[in-house]
């Protein structure tokens, strides 16, 4: 009698531990369009790295406490796939950030470009053979450098 009793608490107990289950309602379907499809991508891939980890905390307990090599082998698909999913999802955080960093050093380069004064395209270009380059170096000029003093604004010859 005591072992009917005993196993009779034991259903009890199980019973009351257990979640009744209850339909859920069908989420709204969302539209994907280009304008939303990196936000919906976002999304939904947070809500997989959820589900996963929630999957994995939940079969831990039975895995840990079981020897069964099918149950290990889901845990261990459990986890790897959701390494991966957040691995994914930083690779997306990191490259939104990325953007943003470029497009904001590209505004302060076009407003860099925007205050700088734009200086007329000159080129001066000296043709001459190598003769006439050294000659240009080690003889003296012919012609006599006047120096200039500036007095009072105006130019003097001395």
């Amino acid at each position: 009698m005591s072992t009917d009793h005993e196993i009779n608490d034991i259903i009890e107990q199980l019973k009351a531990d257990s979640v009744p289950a209850q339909p859920k309602p069908a989420p709204p379907v969302e539209e994907v369009n280009d304008s939303n499809v990196g936000e919906y991508v976002y999304k939904k891939s947070a809500e997989l790295v959820e589900s996963t980890l929630h999957a994995v905390e939940n079969l831990k307990d039975s895995v840990m406490s079981g020897s069964d090599p099918r149950e290990i082998a889901a845990l261990s698909q459990l986890i790897n796939s959701a390494t991966k999913a957040l691995d994914q999802l930083n690779k997306i955080n990191i490259q939104n950030k990325q953007n943003k960093n470029n497009m904001e050093m590209k505004k302060l380069e076009i407003s860099a470009n925007a205050e700088r004064p734009q200086l007329p395209n000159m080129t001066n270009v000296f043709v001459a053979t190598r003769d006439e380059i050294m000659k240009q170096i080690y003889e003296k000029p012919s012609k006599k450098v006047q120096n200039l003093d500036l007095i009072e604004g105006e130019f003097t010859k001395e």
